[in-house]
């Protein structure tokens, strides 16, 4: 997999073949960041992080400060071998559960979670997550066209999945 965009492009991220998440797809990612805009010196949280694709793009795009939440050991190697090749000490990975992560943490710009459809109370998801957020901020959920939410103020339909943007 590749970064798409920024002092990075091009760069491949590796991702082991005995992975059991489903990395967010490029075009996914393209309409996530070009609906953000600039993110330079912003903060951004990746929950459930997975390949940490996500969060190597906020990085290579001019995020300040990227943490990632992962539990699964396995995929937490795999982030450390990432980053290490990226050479940085703004990136910070947490092997915790993402909601008690949101319980401890500090606010964020950029909250983005991908977590795996139809296991967790989304609702719950989005209200830590929004309490997290810096004023001026925004909340990304990717899930299934399957699930509903209310309250958000964007909508972007991709085939089976959906991103949904919360303002604060």
């Amino acid at each position: 997999m590749k970064i798409l965009s920024g002092s990075l492009k091009n760069r491949v991220i590796n991702i082991s073949k005995n992975q059991i998440f489903r990395p967010t797809k490029s075009i996914v990612r393209k309409s996530l960041f070009d609906s953000l805009g600039a993110i330079e010196n912003k903060s951004f949280l990746d929950l459930f992080s997975g390949s940490g694709i996500n969060s190597f793009e906020a990085f290579s795009r001019g995020s300040k400060n990227v943490s990632l939440v992962e539990i699964d050991r396995n995929a937490i190697k795999n982030l450390k071998k990432n980053i290490l090749h990226l050479d940085s000490d703004s990136i910070q990975i947490y092997q915790r559960d993402v909601f008690r992560f949101l319980n401890r943490c500090d606010d964020y710009d950029i909250i983005f979670a991908d977590p795996p459809y139809g296991i967790y109370d989304l609702n719950k998801l989005v209200t830590l997550s929004l309490k997290k957020l810096n004023p001026g901020g925004v909340f990304i959920l990717e899930c299934s066209e399957n699930e509903s939410l209310e309250g958000y103020n964007k909508i972007a339909k991709f085939g089976g999945s959906k991103l949904l943007y919360w303002n604060k």
